[in-house]
């Protein structure tokens, strides 16, 4: 968990931290999300190259 001492945070509210207790508790959904989308656009772009490229040369 990501901590930072009470020493450290000098002026920062305690409601900082629980925010980002609260954020970080949600996992990485959004980091897939666009790893994903982006895994998903690349394979749609060799299929497109793949049929409309090497298949009519053959």
């Amino acid at each position: 968990m990501i901590y930072e001492p009470p020493e450290t945070r000098i002026g920062i509210p305690e409601t900082n931290q629980e925010a980002v207790d609260e954020i970080v508790s949600q996992g990485p959904g959004g980091a897939l999300a666009v790893a994903g989308t982006a895994v998903l656009i690349v394979l749609a772009i060799w299929f497109a190259f793949y049929f409309f490229v090497f298949i009519p040369r053959t």
